[in-house]
């Protein structure tokens, strides 16, 4: 369309060289211009057709797919999810033994004092090397492992649900900037069309008044609404380019000029008879929202901490056993002054390979913990009343949500039959007075007041269209589908 313009102003450009004295040539001059419109207009579609095949095109589908693996909010859910995963594989730990092997060197060097059977001093200086492998099993510790195993498990669930829930707001967020795109585009194309009138009426106005069909205030009053229509087309194409850069920037893609929405389809018929009962789609939703009942496993899980806080008030029972072995090599020996130091010793293999075992069952039980159980079962109690909170005001929110939905819902129907009646009646208007200013009959003012109104209808039309679109898909939204 800015080629068409162009070659409109160009047209202007040889018709005011051409137009002299004399109709002949003035009418001239007019044939000139009509020619050169057109070869713009061919030249301007071939252009952009050229440009057009470079340029993807790509569908609502398409973008919810890409937004649904690229969306911020997928991937830091993505992220949620296996990060609960390893939780759960901690807590699944607990319950098995560990193992672990150490091993040291050391070097020992003075005199003991030793009085088991006699007063003896030793004065020793020698190198020792031991090593050990040492495993324990919990037998029992109040059931915490087991409420922590409990409590991972409702987490990655709970974390499923929201990354599911995340992929819904993903996908009606998407939906809304598309639909948003589309109607920025069907703004634009009537601000073109009615640019195009006004030119138009512009060049007509100009050949009138020069054989004296009409008065100069006229073609005046055209320009500068000639001006507003073309500032209105700015604004349109400015707010078209913005919120395709929006739509793609949710979609982490920075070159929107790549690419073309396709056009969708519009349905305009209303909801099917399940969505007749208030009441139906408030269950249905209490039922299928996953963001709801991952708040219900929040509560949930901050019963299941409680009881693993609770432990603290049981005794703890483990089972402990391990291997050891050491060995040493005397530098020095001294028993009360005397040399003692053995003619030979055991290599340093041999001691390590001599095993020992050991055992054991150990119990405890904190008497005084110095209130710390205590204050983790009351900080989880206020935990759980908060989440449990959270879990009535979504069910208040969904009910409300729903609700004004329908409200909503019903507004739009009736905002499309409204908006049918007015461009129908619009476009009545218009053609009526443009054909009574085309004899005389009717004023100019009232004529731009009609093209105005015209336009405004197309527009109200194709708003309260997309409209009905979105808020079906909003019902759907807060219904959890």
């Amino acid at each position: 369309m800015t080629g068409e313009v162009l070659w409109y102003r160009l047209s202007n450009w040889l018709r005011d060289c051409l137009r002299v004295s004399g109709s002949r040539l003035v009418l001239y001059g007019f044939f000139v211009s009509i020619i050169f419109t057109q070869i713009g207009a061919a030249l301007a579609q071939g252009s952009s057709g050229l440009a057009k095949d470079s340029i993807k095109t790509i569908t609502l589908e398409e973008c919810i797919k890409i937004a649904s693996t690229k969306s911020t909010e997928f991937l830091k859910g993505t992220n949620a999810v296996e990060l609960a995963g390893t939780d759960v594989l901690r807590s699944y730990g607990q319950f098995l033994p560990d193992l672990a092997l150490g091993t040291g060197y050391n070097y020992t060097s003075g005199t003991n004092y030793y009085t088991m059977s006699v007063p003896t001093l030793v004065d020793t200086r020698k190198t020792g090397y031991y090593y050990q492998l040492a495993t324990s099993l919990n037998l029992f510790n109040g059931l915490a492992d087991k409420a922590s195993l409990k409590a991972a498990l409702m987490e990655k669930s709970g974390q499923v649900m929201n990354l599911q829930r995340a992929l819904q707001q993903i996908c009606f967020d998407v939906t809304q900037s598309y639909l948003q795109v589309i109607l920025d585009r069907k703004i634009v194309g009537y601000a073109s069309e009615n640019l195009e009138t006004s030119l138009k009426r512009e060049d007509q106005l100009k050949v009138l008044t020069e054989i004296g069909r009409k008065v100069k205030s006229d073609l005046y009053q055209q320009q500068a609404q000639t001006s507003a229509d073309k500032l209105t087309l700015i604004h349109a194409e400015t707010q078209l380019r913005t919120d395709k850069i929006n739509l793609f920037k949710k979609l982490r893609m920075a070159d929107a000029e790549r690419y073309e929405l396709a056009e969708m389809t519009l349905n305009e018929d209303p909801l099917g008879p399940s969505y007749s009962n208030e009441q139906s789609l408030i269950d249905t939703a209490l039922t299928l929202r996953s963001d709801l009942r991952s708040d219900k496993l929040n509560v949930d899980i901050a019963e299941q901490n409680i009881e693993k806080y609770r432990s603290g008030y049981l005794p703890k029972l483990a089972i402990n056993y391990g291997l050891y072995s050491e060995g040493g090599y005397y530098y020095q020996l001294y028993v009360n002054d005397l040399y003692s130091l053995p003619p030979s010793q055991p290599s340093f293999g041999n001691q390590l390979g001599q095993l020992y075992g050991m055992g054991g069952l150990e119990a405890t039980w904190t008497i005084f913990d110095k209130w710390y159980t205590r204050s983790n079962i009351s900080a989880g109690k206020i935990t759980m009343d908060n989440a449990r909170i959270d879990y009535e005001n979504l069910q208040i929110e969904i009910k409300t949500d729903i609700k004004k939905a329908m409200g909503d819902y019903q507004a739009a129907l009736q905002a499309v039959e409204s908006a049918e009646k007015g461009i129908v009646a619009a476009t009545s208007a218009f053609d009526i007075i443009n054909g009574r200013y085309e004899l005389g009959s009717s004023d100019f003012i009232e004529l731009i007041n009609a093209q105005l109104a015209l336009l405004q209808a197309r527009e109200n039309k194709i708003q309260a269209i997309i409209g009905l679109v979105l808020q079906k898909r909003v019902i759907d939204f807060y219904i959890g589908k």
